[in-house]
């Protein structure tokens, strides 16, 4: 359902869970544009503030319900969440006093577009490591959670390529140990690709590092997802200032501190 463009029907094939700061979904592709790449079973990730449950405990929302529902849209409705956005903007526009339920919905709301800004703006420079070290992205996904045409209702999100395989996570799981070491330095390897298109990931972790698999054991591919959490290089950073972003985010670290534990030391006394 990219913005006013093309409609795309889906079905919901399974949740992908833990939901943290999206939900993500296995999804069959019903009917699309035949101008839309796509694949017949895709990733379906909406940014859905929602249903979003990390996010949400993250900033002790607690769940959706009818009561935060008719808050929101009441909030909505009268103009209040558009003022109250805007003013999320300019920090000093906002006073001291603890949110109620419609100022923490529309925060979330807020937070959320802008997830989907930044994972849509790393694929659109990442175009040339779709489908190989990144998942081929289809779609710009849009609709509103309810029967209107007012954007602050509006759920954002992305079809993506579905990659089969493990996570980096599970590699003792699933690789034979004569394979860590060059699966390991294939993802490091992927993450300076990226980072060569200007892109400071500061959600890389074990989990977001897929090993596509193919028919042959020895057969594999490193494909890292999720960029809805980056930092971009300014047209103006000198080189020297972005080698030292990317060295205070250390991206290869967090690949190998989780992959590769800690030894544990004991003294005698």
């Amino acid at each position: 359902m990219p913005w006013n463009e093309r409609t795309i029907k889906l079905r919901i094939l399974r949740l992908i869970q833990p939901s943290t700061l999206s939900c993500v979904m296995e999804v069959e592709v019903l009917a699309i544009s035949s101008r839309t790449k796509h694949a017949k079973h895709s990733i379906l990730k909406l940014f859905d503030w929602r249903y979003a449950t990390q996010l949400r405990q993250d900033y002790r929302v607690g769940q959706w319900t009818l009561y935060n529902e008719e808050t929101y849209r009441a909030f909505v409705e009268g103009g209040d969440a558009a003022k109250f956005v805007s003013a999320l903007e300019d920090d000093n526009s906002i006073d001291d006093q603890p949110w109620d339920t419609a100022r923490n919905e529309a925060f979330l709301f807020d937070y959320c577009r802008d997830l989907h800004s930044c994972e849509v703006e790393a694929y659109n420079l990442l175009k040339d490591l779709q489908g190989k070290n990144v998942p081929q992205f289809f779609a710009d996904v849009r609709f509103n959670a309810f029967p209107t045409q007012n954007t602050f209702f509006e759920v954002r999100g992305t079809l993506l390529e579905l990659i089969t395989g493990y996570s980096l996570a599970d590699l003792a799981k699933y690789a034979h140990q004569s394979s860590w070491q060059r699966i390991c330095d294939e993802a490091i390897h992927t993450v300076n690709l990226i980072s060569d298109h200007g892109i400071l990931n500061e959600d890389v972790k074990p989990r977001n590092v897929l090993i596509r698999t193919h028919d042959k054991d020895s057969e594999y591919e490193v494909v890292i997802i999720d960029f809805a959490q980056c930092r971009f290089r300014e047209m103006d950073q000198s080189e020297a200032v972005w080698k030292h972003e990317k060295w205070r985010q250390d991206e290869e670290g967090a690949i190998g501190f989780a992959v590769v534990p800690f030894p544990v030391y004991v003294y005698k006394m």
